[in-house]
């Protein structure tokens, strides 16, 4: 992997392929690297991980997309006003509960 660097690593091969479309719709190449055969249940260990490599030249954007891909918007922070967007508190933690 000359001149790529290691971006980040998430817990399945669904979240690294909606980063893998999201850089490469900014026109961003990437790289995965684990075991990206979907499925749709989290990882059980480090070895599960999918990690994402860009070029070294794209990291400084990539990380700007990717920090935002995974930053919450509160609803204070929309301009659209449709009340259906945002979260309402964007410093609590989101996502799935089982």
């Amino acid at each position: 992997m000359r001149n790529e660097k290691h971006l980040i690593a998430v817990s399945g091969p669904a979240e690294a392929q909606m980063i893998e479309e999201m850089l490469e719709n900014n026109g961003i190449n990437c790289t995965l690297q684990g075991d990206v055969v979907s499925t749709p249940w989290p990882t059980t260990s480090d070895l599960d991980e999918v990690r994402i490599f860009v070029r070294s030249e794209d990291a400084p954007r990539a990380e700007e997309l990717v920090n935002a891909f995974f930053t919450p918007v509160g609803h204070d922070e929309l301009t659209d006003g449709d009340p259906e967007l945002g979260v309402k508190d964007p410093d609590e933690p989101g996502g799935f509960t089982i």
